[in-house]
């Protein structure tokens, strides 16, 4: 019985030496035909061109913004939107202060009101 595992052993070794030794076989072919090798190189050529594009077309995006922007138009802008909030702000306070003084002549003729009504209870 032994005898019966050893050999069986020894066989399953010898299968397992081949099949290694067919993998290295495989993996010479691969590395002397360089398809690893030219496959890295492919990448590495399509990044690069990738990297390449986006960065022309940063740049154009850059030029462009450049010169359709000119920052005495901004400037002016927002100097007109400032005084356009200056003036509404001036305005709505003129406003407040319009009804304010309303609505104290309305307490004060409630008030006189208030008091004709109890001064004529009293008499």
């Amino acid at each position: 019985m032994l005898k019966k595992i050893l050999s069986t052993l020894f066989k399953s070794s010898k299968k397992a030496t081949g099949q290694v030794g067919k993998s290295m076989t495989f993996i010479d072919d691969l590395l002397e035909k360089e398809y690893i090798a030219n496959a890295v190189n492919d990448v590495k050529e399509a990044t690069g061109d990738v990297i390449e594009k986006a960065g022309m077309v940063y740049q154009k995006t850059k030029d462009t913004i450049e010169d359709n922007i000119n920052m005495e138009n901004v400037k002016e802008k927002m100097d007109d939107i400032i005084e356009k909030g200056k003036e509404a702000t001036s305005d709505l306070a003129d406003d407040m202060l319009d009804k304010s003084s309303t609505l104290k002549n309305v307490m004060k003729e409630g008030e006189n009101i208030v008091k004709k009504i109890i001064s004529k209870e009293e008499e």
